[in-house]
C-alpha cells in the first residue's frame, strides 16, 4: 500500500510533465502578432485671404511645398450666388492658356458649389505648384455667374504619414497675382 505523500508527489510529478508537454509545440497555437500602423497626421500649413477680387479676373498664388503629403485646399468666399472656380497645377500658366483651357491642372473645380469648396489632390512630392481662381462674370444668356466683388478666405492643410514629422515651414505661399491678358 502506498502512503498518501507518495501517492501526492507522484500526482505533481505528473501534472508537471503534462504542462511541460503542452509548451512542447503541440496544437496550440501561436499568440496573434499585433502591427501598429500610425494614423497620419494633418496639419493646418497656411491660412490668408484677400478682397477685391472683381469679376472675369484670373488669380494666380504660388505654393512652394517642402515637404511630401496630401494637401486640402478649403476655399470660401463671400456671396452664395458667386461662381468662384477653383485649380491646382504645377505650372504657371498665362492668360492665353487659362482663357483658352490649355493649362495642365492637377486638380479643377468649375463649379457654383458647394461653399466653401474643399479639394483634396493625391500624395504630392515637394516642389512649386499654383492655385488660380476665377470669378466667373454673369452671362446674361446663361445666368451663370455674378457681378460679384469678392473676398476670398483660403486655409491648406498637409497630411504627411506618421513616420514623417509635419514640418511648420511645409510651404511657403505667395501673395494673390492678377494674371492679366496681353496688351496690344
Amino acid at each position: 500500500m502506498r502512503s498518501g505523500s507518495e501517492s501526492a508527489v507522484r500526482i505533481a510529478v505528473a501534472g508537471t510533465l503534462l504542462l511541460a508537454l503542452a509548451g512542447c509545440g503541440g496544437d496550440s497555437p501561436a499568440p496573434p502578432i499585433t502591427v501598429v500602423t500610425p494614423a497620419p497626421v494633418r496639419g493646418v500649413i497656411a491660412q490668408t485671404s484677400f478682397s477685391g477680387f472683381e469679376t472675369d479676373i484670373w488669380i494666380s498664388m504660388q505654393l512652394i511645398l517642402s515637404q511630401r503629403g496630401v494637401l486640402d485646399i478649403t476655399v470660401d468666399w463671400t456671396y452664395p450666388d458667386t461662381w468662384m472656380y477653383v485649380y491646382f497645377g504645377r505650372t504657371s500658366c498665362d492668360y492665353s492658356q487659362l482663357v483658352s483651357h490649355n493649362c495642365p491642372f492637377i486638380l479643377s473645380s468649375e463649379t457654383k458649389t458647394p461653399k466653401p469648396r474643399v479639394l483634396f489632390t493625391e500624395a504630392l512630392d515637394a516642389g512649386t505648384y499654383y492655385l488660380v481662381f476665377y470669378n466667373v462674370p454673369r452671362d446674361p444668356r446663361t445666368g451663370a455667374g455674378s457681378d460679384n466683388n469678392e473676398t476670398v478666405s483660403l486655409q491648406l492643410g498637409l497630411t504627411v504619414s506618421a513616420s514623417g514629422q509635419r514640418s511648420t515651414e511645409a510651404v511657403h505661399l505667395g501673395r494673390p497675382i492678377v494674371v492679366s491678358p496681353p496688351r496690344l
